[in-house]
């Protein structure tokens, strides 16, 4: 996360190579935790809150180069390429996909009137 403030004058983007760094990136390449899967970010982060023991990328990047993919979040352009290919290739699978989280979330939500 980029929530620290730190001196950001002495580097150059490894990106561009020409900015200043102003942004670093976050994906996580490193992760010492026995749980890989986790059905959502609620579940991620209860798991990780004591102990978190993972390793981010920290490409050190401009603000023309970053990507933003969410609050507090920035990635570099290779670890967004990686990310944005998460999606299943096949479309039946992706329709099989998307008709599971229905029903799961459906199920969830008859779980929580009760």
């Amino acid at each position: 996360m980029n929530s620290e403030i730190v001196d950001m004058t002495a580097g150059i983007c490894g990106v561009c190579r020409k900015n200043t760094v102003s942004r670093w990136c976050d994906f996580i390449i490193k992760y010492d935790n026995h749980l890989t899967f986790f059905r959502d970010r609620r579940m991620f982060n209860e798991a990780n809150k004591y102990n978190a023991d993972y390793e981010t990328c920290d490409l050190p990047m401009c603000e023309d180069c970053a990507i933003n993919v969410s609050r507090e979040t920035d990635m570099c352009p290779h670890h967004n390429n990686l990310l944005n290919q998460v999606d299943l290739p096949n479309v039946y699978q992706r329709k099989r996909q998307a008709q599971e989280k229905g029903r799961i979330a459906s199920e969830l939500l008859k779980g929580a009137k009760t």
